[in-house]
């Protein structure tokens, strides 16, 4: 990744304190058979796991349990192995582990996000914020975590263990996707696919930028949603807006950054309304980071503090901000960070 300070210093090094601290990270072999690939997990990490699980479950209403085999129907049983497989080591059911993997499409207004993507002479370079509930939990067990096959990077993905579906990821076919929530009047599609799992398939399966940009634009979804998607090229850089059935594209104009956070800008009138806080501040999210990057020059090089910096201002960062993550597709790289003031205790 092409920036002027490669390593910023966070809470844990010598130096000034910043808001922010690196996430752990771990490594998952694809070649392993799936019944045996989470055993090495450190028991630590997987404890981190059980503990947002029971976290995210006692929010999902209990009527939604048997939402749990329509998942694995929709998607044709492609997960269900994985969610066995996790289940076991983080001492669940399965059916719960699919549940939280789907938290998305079942408790949408809790979700929020800002994400940016701007240009730079290595290529695009995306940095987001996650607002995901409950975000102190979240947060002290976010992980990254790096699945390899045949020695070889495949995808990343900025989650916790137990993680299956994906928010935010990179694929070392060259592209990176980011999701961000948003309602819309066409509501849910019962039949459509869960959105976390979709990009996790995207991930896995797309080839590179153009196949990751057929599958994230044709598939039917089961929720709405905003979905940036850029690749190794400047002008790889689109937010797609999804309805369950619908879709609308609004491409980077040149050296200009692209941002995306809770409304359409082009399926939908944008709007705010005041169910949320992250519906609340959308539009001031937007605002505040255009005029931050409005003089961005594409041929300097994106000092990565600066991204970190912009995220935790507070005009941006809202009280369920639970991560911040970078990434740049040119060169496989992604980072996951979490908020500091999150920490306390741990």
């Amino acid at each position: 990744m092409e920036i002027d300070n490669p390593v910023p210093q966070d809470s844990s090094a010598s130096g000034p304190a910043v808001p922010w601290r690196r996430s752990p990270e771990v490594s998952v072999d694809l070649n392993i058979p799936v019944a045996r690939r989470f055993h090495h997990l450190p028991d630590e990490i997987v404890a981190l796991g059980s503990r947002l699980l029971e976290a995210v479950m006692k929010d999902i209403p209990q009527k939604a349990r048997s939402f749990a085999s329509l998942i694995r129907i929709r998607t044709a049983n492609r997960f269900h192995a994985e969610f066995a497989a996790l289940s076991q080591r983080v001492g669940a059911d399965w059916q719960s582990l699919a549940l939280a993997n789907v938290s998305y499409d079942l408790v949408i207004s809790i979700f929020g996000c800002s994400t940016v993507a701007l240009p730079t002479p290595s290529g695009p370079i995306i940095a987001r914020n996650m607002d995901w509930w409950p975000e102190d939990v979240l947060a002290q067990c976010s992980c990254l975590v790096r699945y390899f096959r045949g020695g070889r990077l495949a995808f990343a993905n900025a989650g916790w263990p137990g993680a299956v579906g994906v928010v935010t990821g990179l694929s070392a076919a060259g592209f990176a996707v980011v999701l961000n929530a948003v309602s819309c009047s066409e509501g849910i599609c019962r039949t459509g696919y869960p959105v976390l799992l979709h990009l996790r398939r995207v991930l896995e399966d797309a080839t590179d930028f153009d196949d990751a940009f057929r599958m994230l634009t044709r598939r039917k979804l089961f929720a709405p949603a905003l979905i940036t998607l850029v690749g190794r090229t400047n002008e790889q850089r689109v937010v797609i807006e999804r309805s369950p059935t619908r879709c609308a594209l609004r491409w980077a104009n040149d050296n200009e950054a692209l941002i995306t956070t809770n409304d359409y800008r082009v399926l939908e009138r944008p709007s705010t309304n005041d169910t949320a806080e992250i519906y609340r501040t959308t539009c001031s999210r937007f605002d505040y980071l255009t005029q931050f990057f409005r003089e961005h020059d594409s041929s300097r090089a994106v000092a990565q503090e600066k991204l970190l910096y912009a995220l935790t201002d507070s005009a941006v960062i809202q009280s369920i901000t639970a991560q911040h993550i970078v990434m740049h597709p040119a060169s496989d790289t992604i980072e996951l960070f979490v908020p500091e003031r999150l920490l306390s205790g741990t």
